[in-house]
């Protein structure tokens, strides 16, 4: 089961997120708040044909409340004094639906107010994350522990980077094949703006990544094609 949620705050523009769309189909779609603005955004580039399945939040700020009543879906309308955000009621929504095995993916969240932006980081750290975010120019993708992963179809300027996830900035391991830099940074963040080694470039090769202790957020470009060899526990 895969989950697409759209959430409020910046979401890539339709035209860079078409790569990552073009092999992606959801399974089950939750718009929150004014992620149903972004939705109808990329329904009308063609990016998705589904309904909504659920919408959620408070709504307050979406384009116009009248979009609220447009799908015949499940809604759950909260007021603006609630204890988590529309993001994470959709996150959790989702990680219901999707189950264990199944995938959620996250659309928006990025720009704007930083707070939001971290919280949304952060979320990273809980049960309820997503498995890939994407952001205004990058694709986040979620490695938890013991999981592995293939990253191809990249160019030689393109950049991709490393982080921990908030609860893990130290004591934690991730095997590197392919980067330029290998060997990355202990505590903090553990690579930016890294790239591919020209040896794998010019060999076709995948920059292949696996984490052996602690989970970490992998960012690289909409153009990019990551694939798990295998996927950890949380």
């Amino acid at each position: 089961m895969t989950v697409l949620i759209f959430t409020g705050g910046q979401s890539p523009e339709t035209d860079m997120a078409a790569p990552f769309f073009k092999n992606f189909n959801a399974d089950y779609i939750i718009a929150a708040d004014s992620g149903l603005d972004a939705y109808e955004s990329f329904l009308k580039a063609g990016l998705i044909t589904k309904s909504p399945d659920f919408l959620v939040g408070d709504f307050d700020s979406v384009s116009d409340r009248r979009l609220i009543d447009k799908y015949d879906c499940e809604k759950k309308i909260y007021s603006h004094d609630k204890d988590y955000t529309d993001s994470e009621l959709a996150l959790m929504k989702a990680k219901d639906i999707a189950g264990k095995e199944g995938t959620v993916v996250l659309c928006g969240g990025n720009g704007g107010r930083p707070d939001h932006f971290m919280a949304l980081y952060d979320s990273f750290s809980r049960e309820y994350h997503a498995d890939v975010w994407l952001c205004g120019e990058q694709v986040i993708w979620y490695c938890g522990c013991n999981s592995a992963l293939k990253i191809s179809n990249i160019n030689f300027d393109d950049r991709i980077s490393v982080s921990r996830i908030s609860s893990e900035y130290e004591n934690t391991e991730l095997d590197c094949n392919g980067f330029e830099w290998n060997s990355l940074f202990k505590k903090g963040m553990p690579s930016l703006s890294n790239r591919i080694s020209e040896k794998f470039f010019n060999e076709g090769k995948p920059i292949e990544l696996k984490s052996v202790k602690g989970s970490f957020l992998i960012y690289t470009p909409f153009t990019a094609e990551v694939s798990f060899c295998s996927k950890g526990k949380d």
